[in-house]
């Protein structure tokens, strides 16, 4: 076919062509286009009526306060405070850090009757020095917690503090002026002995100076300042004994 025949074909298929297909046509893509924009549009329209109502659903301040339905206040039960209370066990609030020095003597005596007597030549003695570290708390566990929740008061009443732990450090232990006899020697026990007789006075001196005091009344800060961690015990008026 040359190329004489393909423009024949060609000018034969533009007469087949009737001006009322090219409207026809024409008007079938402008209603595709319309259709396209109003479906468009109505998408748009309605995420705009949704975000509306959204807004519609937001209470103002003014409104929140005048509303029927308001946030239930928090309630608190005893339960609540104990299992906060559990989660910290013994709780020590003093450590009372000191240094000490006492004099060992000892000799052999024998016994006349109702008398001892001692024996001469038989006495030991050496002069120890020693640091030392005693604590004391509370055990929360015996705290007695009440809960009004009428009133909306939290009272805990806590337990007497007490010594918890105390230790020498026998790594720092010093011993001077050691004196015996071929009759009486020093031995590791009398060592032993006399330091674990220390802890008994030391412990009261430190109680005379107040320790005990001061551990009851760091154990109701540290207490009133852990409890006010609990979300909206703000509401509540909390007393620690």
């Amino acid at each position: 076919m040359n190329k004489m025949d393909t423009k024949k074909n060609a000018g034969k298929l533009l007469q087949k062509v009737k001006p009322i297909h090219v409207i026809i046509l024409l008007s079938l893509c402008v209603i595709g286009l319309l259709w396209g924009m109003y479906s468009s549009y109505q998408h748009q329209k309605e995420i705009e009526q949704r975000l509306e109502m959204y807004r519609d659903m937001e209470l103002t301040p003014e409104d929140k306060s005048n509303s029927i339905i308001k946030e239930a206040d928090p309630v608190i039960t005893s339960d609540t405070v104990n299992e906060q209370l559990n989660s910290l066990g013994e709780l020590v609030t003093v450590e009372y850090l000191y240094t000490n020095a006492d004099k060992y003597e000892n000799r052999n005596q024998v016994s006349v009757h109702k008398w001892n007597i001692n024996l001469p030549f038989t006495t030991k003695s050496f002069l120890l020095a020693y640091d030392g570290r005693i604590k004391a708390g509370v055990n929360l566990k015996d705290a007695q917690i009440d809960v009004d929740e009428n009133a909306h008061k939290i009272t805990v009443v806590l337990p007497k503090s007490e010594i918890t732990s105390h230790e020498i450090f026998e790594d720092n232990i010093r011993v001077f002026d050691e004196k015996d006899s071929v009759f009486n020697k020093i031995t590791i026990e009398n060592y032993n002995d006399f330091v674990a007789s220390q802890k008994d006075g030391m412990e009261q001196r430190a109680i005379d100076m107040g320790l005990l005091s001061s551990a009851d009344e760091n154990a109701k800060t540290v207490v009133h300042s852990f409890l006010s961690l609990i979300p909206g015990i703000d509401t509540y008026t909390l007393t620690i004994k």
